[in-house]
């Protein structure tokens, strides 16, 4: 094929990467709202984020805690309930939480509680019970709304590699190079003391 006929081809497949990418839709961000949550609005987590404007439900929640694809493991659709390894119990805008299940060395976990027209999002690192309530969400006639639902979200820990060993191979490679490296110099050494 002479490359004369192929940059055409090449360039007709590039611009349609270009076009489809360009016009792929774009994720939306979450919209946050004046109320604020606390780490007080769930016992046992160690950060929150929020509060935000909707849903969690029905929201792309990855980048929350530096954390990508968060998918649902557990949800309660009401201020207290069981699904599976979730147990939400109290009502109304407090209660207590627990979870069995979790292996929290390979799992990151992520608690969004939703109330009102806002849901406040909070990681767990290790901690399977204690207590919630909505004050870290907002409510559109003020106030703090009851409890919609409590969802657990689960993201997978990135695999740490373990230190790298050299190849048996790679250190007989690297031992016989150096070994034809010293011989050479030596030889070099003796041309240059006769000379």
């Amino acid at each position: 094929m002479k490359f004369s006929s192929l940059v055409p081809s090449v360039l007709a497949a590039a611009s349609v990467v270009v076009a489809s990418s360009a016009f792929s839709p774009a994720q939306a961000a979450l919209t946050s709202l004046s109320n604020s949550c606390s780490t007080s609005d769930l016992s046992g987590s160690v950060a929150c984020e929020g509060a935000f404007k909707g849903n969690d439900s029905n929201q792309v929640l990855d980048g929350l805690f530096g954390v990508d694809a968060w998918s649902e493991l557990f949800k309660v659709d009401s201020d207290s309930g069981v699904d599976d390894g979730l147990t939400v119990t109290g009502g109304g805008t407090s209660g207590g939480w627990s979870l069995t299940g979790i292996d929290f060395s390979t799992t990151n976990i992520m608690v969004a509680l939703k109330g009102g027209n806002s849901f406040s999002a909070y990681k767990l690192d290790g901690v399977i019970s204690g207590n919630w309530n909505t004050d870290g969400l907002v409510n559109g006639g003020g106030g703090h709304p009851g409890l919609s639902h409590f969802t657990v979200y689960q993201a997978p820990k990135p695999v740490t590699d373990p230190e790298a060993v050299p190849e048996p191979l790679t250190i007989l490679g690297s031992a016989t190079a150096l070994g034809i490296g010293g011989l050479l110099k030596r030889q070099q050494s003796k041309k240059n003391n006769k000379a």
